[in-house]
């Protein structure tokens, strides 16, 4: 950097055609200037408000920002890998979640199917007892209206048969018989 400088210098001193003092040259004057306000720059940014420092921890502050963005990256891949290892087992876990429901609904039916066949046996039974009740019921009834009915003809025909000498002996028989019990 100091040769170009150095170079730039002595273009300088050569562009003017008629020879001038050192001194008196104001182009030199404007490079001096020059260079006298890049040192004062310089230490002004340096020394004043120490931008290498500001440098330096920008620096930092970056390759902080860049290691994170890599831990950042890093979990991100990791998430993804145990996500496409999920999908995956999807297939695996939606055949088993559908083996598992079938089974269920197998046993469902199953209990829902002796459950009915329970209540059904139940029912007959109730049915064969309300049945039994009936006839014995009825069997009652019909043996009640036979003997009454019996009774009714028995009477119609002793009535039509039996004339008030009958009726007489027949009493007197049982009398005797009434007397031969009490002996």
């Amino acid at each position: 950097m100091k040769i170009q400088i150095l170079t730039f210098l002595a273009m300088l001193l050569q562009s003017h055609s008629e020879p001038v003092g050192l001194l008196s040259n104001p182009d030199l004057w404007r490079v001096i200037n020059i260079v006298v306000f890049a040192l004062i720059l310089v230490y002004i940014l340096r020394n004043k408000i120490g931008i290498g420092k500001v440098f330096d921890s920008r620096a930092a502050s970056i390759v902080k920002e860049l290691e994170q963005a890599k831990r950042d990256k890093d979990d991100a891949l990791k998430q993804l890998a145990e996500v496409e290892a999920r999908l995956g087992r999807l297939d695996l876990e939606l055949a088993e979640i559908r083996l598992e429901a079938e089974q269920e609904a197998a046993r469902e039916a199953e209990r829902i199917h002796q459950a009915a066949a329970a209540d059904a046996e139940k029912i007959r039974q109730s049915a064969q007892r309300e049945i039994e009740g009936a006839m014995k019921s009825a069997r009652s009834e019909l043996r009640a209206f036979v003997a009454d009915h019996a009774v009714q003809m028995a009477e119609a025909i002793i009535r039509k048969e039996i004339r008030p000498e009958d009726a007489s002996r027949m009493l007197t028989r049982y009398t005797e018989e009434l007397g031969e019990v009490k002996r």
